[in-house]
């Protein structure tokens, strides 16, 4: 029996944890190959397969961006087994080098070393770094990453560094695919850190900015035309059968009592046989193609 934990990791009886050596091979240059092991199969072709993202070292990560992912085919080159993890990891690394060596996927391929434990000066391989990766998160408990948040709290940034972070991030250009991303990552995520600087900057300011301050009747009257300006005309038909123009939804709901989100939701349908339940129904002024002064 197959099974898959959470950690995306497959246990199958009688054979024990299961991990694959696998290649991708660039059929738009001459076949030349990047060789990688995981026991996460999975998870690591999930990676893959978002394009957006980092992937292995650089030389695969540049070969990545001058090409299409319609350019790369797959192959499993083996599949391994073992009751114990670290064991399959070290089986994993061995093929590894072995088929690095086949496909000369590191002198002429994408690899950026030649796989495998134990090479001095080399850097680590895919597999290294992914089980690194993992210690470091299990080892980083929710009371560790308090403490560390609690000791940068307060801390000044330097101009210089405040200078360089700018120069970096001057020209990147983010993909529909990574603000996509980050929309997942922080649905239903409180942005505590502007809730918390926003009430800060109101208690050493005495308020909001105005706070015993009045607004002149001309800067009142501009400000409501300029709202009027990017409104939506809404016309609203009474339960008696009177129709009246608004400029804005707001207008509307003031005259009419009826809240700015039922008339919004009224104006999905624009008929008489959605009226809401205060027997008013409304429409766009462009849909209904007159205009009358507004109340």
């Amino acid at each position: 029996m197959r099974k898959r934990n959470q950690d995306g990791l497959t246990y199958i009886e009688g054979q024990g944890y299961e991990g694959v050596v696998y290649s991708y091979r660039n059929t738009t240059e001459n076949d030349k190959r990047y060789v990688g092991c995981t026991p996460r199969e999975r998870t690591r072709r999930a990676s893959w397969r978002n394009w957006s993202n980092a992937y292995g070292g650089a030389k695969i990560a540049n070969a990545r961006k001058e090409s299409e992912p319609t350019d790369w085919v797959y192959t499993v080159e083996e599949r391994l087994y073992s009751n114990n993890l670290e064991e399959l990891e070290k089986m994993l690394e061995e093929k590894e080098a072995e088929y690095i060596k086949k496909y000369d996927a590191y002198e002429n391929g994408y690899n950026s070393n030649y796989g495998g434990t134990g090479h001095t000066g080399v850097k680590r391989s895919e597999l290294t770094c992914e089980r690194i990766s993992k210690n470091h998160r299990d080892y980083q408990t929710k009371e560790t990453r308090k403490k560390l948040s609690d000791s940068l709290s307060g801390h000044a940034v330097k101009e210089s560094t405040r200078r360089k972070i700018s120069e970096g991030n001057t020209g990147k250009v983010r993909t529909e695919e990574m603000k996509k991303a980050q929309s997942e990552r922080q649905k239903g995520i409180e942005p505590v850190a502007a809730t918390e600087g926003a009430k800060a900057w109101v208690k050493n300011n005495g308020g909001g900015f105005w706070k015993e301050k009045t607004m002149s009747e001309t800067a009142r009257e501009n400000m409501k035309k300029a709202q009027q300006k990017r409104g939506t005309k809404v016309i609203a038909h009474s339960p008696d059968g009177s129709i009246q123009t608004f400029p804005t939804l707001l207008d509307a709901e003031k005259a009419t009592g009826v809240k700015v989100g039922s008339i919004a939701n009224n104006l999905r349908h624009s008929s008489e046989k959605y009226k809401t339940t205060t027997g008013y129904w409304f429409e766009k002024e462009e849909s209904y193609g007159v205009t009358t002064a507004a109340d």
